[in-house]
């Protein structure tokens, strides 16, 4: 009976559809009309203003040829002192002052054309005030006046001018014609194609009438037969679904439920009906479920979805997932309509797969370092573990958007060696692992040295490794004593120069790109002037206060390429690489006279100065290090023997 109940419903909706579209049609007839109305009316009005625009420019076209013959007659006049020509040219400004009167009043509702009238006006006021009085003297028997006149109008262009501006405004109101014109012809044409619609929709909607009368009969019969057919169809697919269908009234007892639904409760069909969904429900689960679905009652959610734990006949757990459709008649509910599905393995699947989550999370929390994740191809971080807020500053989930943002960047000193680790890594073999050393800025600005050793994790389509897991820890202290180190072995402490050891080795290194590059490189070699004479008088704390003023100097003076040392006690050197003899001369010059004018305090109050000997050698094709050293020293041996506090070249 239900569904015949819903074939008459679907009749009389289909009734109420067809009388809605006769509605609808008979309401676009209407509005064809009105509009077709509003048309012919929008053509009376263009009609009237096409009139005003051709009398507009009929007056634009008098006023162009009246100011033109005041001014022609006015200078036949100068030719011929014939007296008409003055009366010509006074009638004609005369009939220009009236002509634009009437174009005035006729403009005067278009802001625009009132804007441009103004010009106009200006120009014709100015021809008028110039030529009346001269015309007036001519009458007299001055035609001077009338030629000066002529002169001045001509010395302003303003014939010229008013005729352009003329000629402007025709413009401006033939193209306002060209238009007005086009919308009446358009106005006529969407009138006609109004009417002839409104004449074709008319018809249809008679035809179309009487077709549904006599055929609506016919269809509600087959339609109630096709309703039935389906009603049984829909039974048999209920019961034979896999999914469970069910329903119940408001207050969640079952009133229906399919054998696919019977079974999964292992209870009968008799045990089931009447009964309240609440009862097969985990007990612990039975008041989330209830506050749910009254939730969905009481905001009348058509379908809403849920997923709980039942408990079966045979006293067994599953879970099904059911999505619930409120059942409505006459907008009322009156029941709730389900689609449950058993969902019991994927519970199970997702327990496990939370387990091994927990799992793999209290071995990323427990691991000393920070463990990660990165992808190579895209550039950016997959997991991070906690570690790295102590290491880095950074929380986990921070990680990839300071990337993003420029914020955690590798150090400009490591960036190559990173970006060739990571394409070595794109083709490691599985298992492998690599290690590397470099510098990530901490979230507070400061550098911190990793040691990370990475593996591929995972592989792209091509075969080649796209992301790795790797373990970065902190080595930080560990750089910085080997740094510390490495300094101490290579510098001297007191003036923070070369020792002659590593300078040694980069004057080897620095000659030996000057021959690859057959470039110069220039040597000096100096001392300070008596300074076991200082340590004597002034103490050995004297002398390492001018030792450390040296260094100084000499580090101020030099650029970023050249190396400097102190080979021991005074002597120092410094080598200049793509420099010749005398750009060495000059830089040997400057710490000359930079250290001579250094005054240097005793505990007694007095002060001491001291001054230091130079020599300089440039290199030559083929040179050893040994040799450039020597020639060096012979320089500086030359302005010892010349009277110190000097520099000499080698020649």
């Amino acid at each position: 009976m239900g569904w015949f109940r819903r074939a008459e419903t679907y009749s009389v909706t289909a009734s109420a559809k067809i009388k809605a579209g006769f509605g609808a049609g008979f309401a676009v007839l209407l509005g064809i009309c009105i509009a077709a109305v509003l048309q012919t009316l929008q053509w009376d009005e263009t009609s009237r203003a096409v009139a005003h625009t051709n009398e507009v420019i009929e007056r634009i076209e008098e006023l162009s040829f009246q100011s033109k013959d005041a001014d022609d007659a006015a200078r036949r006049y100068l030719v011929t002192l014939d007296r008409l020509d003055l009366a010509r040219s006074r009638e004609a400004l005369s009939q220009t002052k009236e002509r634009h009167s009437e174009l005035e009043a006729m403009i005067a509702d278009s802001s625009s054309e009132l804007e441009a009238g103004a010009g106009i006006a200006a120009l014709i006021d100015a021809q008028v005030s110039t030529m009346l009085p001269a015309l007036a003297t001519a009458g007299s028997g001055d035609s001077g006046a009338v030629k000066n006149a002529l002169l001045a109008l001509d010395a302003r262009g303003l014939g010229p001018r008013l005729r352009a501006a003329l000629l402007d405004v025709e413009t401006e109101e033939r193209k306002q014609l060209r238009v007005r014109t086009q919308t009446q012809r358009d106005t006529a044409g969407l009138s006609r194609i109004l009417f002839t619609f409104a004449s074709v929709l008319s018809l249809s909607l008679i035809v179309v009438a009487g077709w549904k009368t006599s055929s609506d009969q016919n269809k509600r019969g087959e339609m109630q037969r096709a309703l039935a057919a389906k009603e049984e169809q829909y039974r048999r697919v209920v019961e034979l679904a896999g999914d469970m269908i069910f329903r119940t009234d408001v207050e969640g007892r079952f009133s229906f439920c399919n054998p696919s639904m019977l079974s999964l409760l292992r209870f009968s069909k008799a045990e089931v009906m009447g009964r309240s969904y609440l009862k097969f429900i985990r007990q612990d689960k039975r008041r989330r479920v209830e506050r749910f679905y009254i939730r969905q009652h009481a905001r009348k959610q058509k379908s809403s979805y849920f997923e709980f734990p039942i408990v079966d006949g045979h006293g067994r757990e599953r879970w099904v997932g059911q999505n619930v459709q409120l059942i409505v008649e006459d907008d009322t509910i009156t029941g709730f309509q389900g689609i449950a599905r058993d969902i019991t393995e994927r519970k199970r699947t997702e327990a496990e797969l939370e387990k091994s989550r927990n799992f793999v999370q209290r071995i990323a929390a427990t691991t000393p370092g920070i463990l990660y994740v990165h992808d190579i191809v895209e550039r950016r971080n997959i997991f991070s573990n906690r570690e790295v807020i102590s290491v880095l500053g950074y929380k986990p989930e921070e990680i990839q958007p300071a990337v993003e943002a420029g914020q955690l960047i590798f150090h400009p000193d490591d960036q190559a060696a990173m970006n060739a680790h990571h394409e070595s890594m794109r083709h490691a073999q599985d298992g492998e692992v690599r290690k590397i050393e470099y510098r990530v800025r901490h979230k507070n600005g400061h550098w911190v040295w990793l040691m990370g050793r990475q593996t591929p994790f995972e592989r792209g389509a091509d075969g080649l490794v796209k992301q790795i897991v790797g373990i970065a820890q902190d080595v930080t202290d560990r750089r910085a004593a080997q740094d510390k180190l490495t300094w101490q072995a290579n510098y001297d402490a007191l003036t923070g120069l070369s020792n002659r050891h590593h300078f040694w080795t980069g004057l080897q290194a620095l000659m030996r790109r000057a021959a690859i590059e057959q470039s110069g490189i220039s040597l000096c070699l100096f001392d300070v002037d008596h300074f076991k004479e200082i340590n004597d008088r002034y103490g050995h704390a004297a002398g390492d206060e001018v030792l450390e003023a040296i260094g100084n100097i000499v580090r101020a003076e030099l650029r970023p390429i050249d190396v400097a040392a102190r080979l021991g006690g005074d002597e120092f050197c410094f080598a200049l690489p793509r420099t010749d003899g005398d750009e060495c001369a000059r830089a040997a010059e400057r710490v000359r006279e930079r250290l001579a004018t250094l005054a240097f305090g005793m505990e007694s109050g007095s002060t001491f100065s001291v001054t230091a000997t130079f020599g300089v050698a440039e290199s030559a094709p083929e040179m050893e290090s040994k040799e450039l050293m020597e020639a060096a020293d012979r320089a500086l041996y030359r302005a010892k023997s010349a009277g110190r506090n000097r520099v000499v070249i080698d020649v």
